[in-house]
């Protein structure tokens, strides 16, 4: 599929049709790869980005420099929230506080900053849970192939051993068909000299 042609799949969320490529996101979502619109990204993955200034948030998260939505688990650093607009308690987040709120609204000729940074911060979420999602799949394939060499080596071993009851079994064979023959053969002796 050519990158820069329109992606013919729909946003598996709201089913918008994207009108260019950018705009679509791969997510990896429990081991399926789904295709989200940058503003279901955003809303699927509160709490990972301040939805202020669209900046993700790494491991290291301090309670007393972010805030938190008093109705969704979305989290907004403090220096984002205006001081005089909120109380720390009352924080509602821009998703919360509009019901009509889309992180991704663009005039389809230009795509402003704002647009940019949104576009940036659903792009990252969509990076890192194919990145979380490859490296689950490298590790589920390393643990396959330390069980298969275990396999293998069981199975090798339990080939030695039938081959050698194989060989244990025929020598037992041979040895009791040949004390079968010299049996025999005095047994024709002993009625010859009679």
């Amino acid at each position: 599929m050519n990158p820069f042609q329109p992606s013919p799949e729909a946003c598996h969320c709201c089913g918008a049709t994207p009108t260019t490529p950018l705009f679509i996101h791969t997510i990896c979502y429990r081991t399926i790869n789904r295709r989200f619109c940058t503003n279901c990204v955003l809303k699927q993955q509160q709490g990972t980005f301040c939805p202020i200034c669209f900046e993700l948030f790494d491991d290291s998260f301090i309670p007393n420099l972010h805030l938190m939505c008093i109705r969704c688990p979305s989290i907004a650093h403090r220096s984002c929230v205006l001081p005089s607009s909120t109380p720390d308690f009352a924080f509602l987040c821009p998703p919360c506080a509009d019901p009509n709120f889309s992180y991704f609204k663009i005039d389809r000729r230009t795509i402003d900053f704002h647009a940019n940074k949104v576009l940036a911060a659903a792009a990252q979420i969509s990076a890192n849970t194919l990145t979380r999602a490859a490296t689950a799949i490298r590790l589920d394939a390393e643990r396959r192939a330390m069980i298969a060499v275990g396999a293998r080596k069981r199975a090798v071993e339990a080939l030695e051993l039938f081959a050698d009851l194989v060989a244990k079994e025929q020598e037992a064979a041979s040895i009791s068909s040949e004390q079968e023959d010299n049996s025999g053969t005095q047994n024709s002796e002993s009625e010859s000299s009679d």
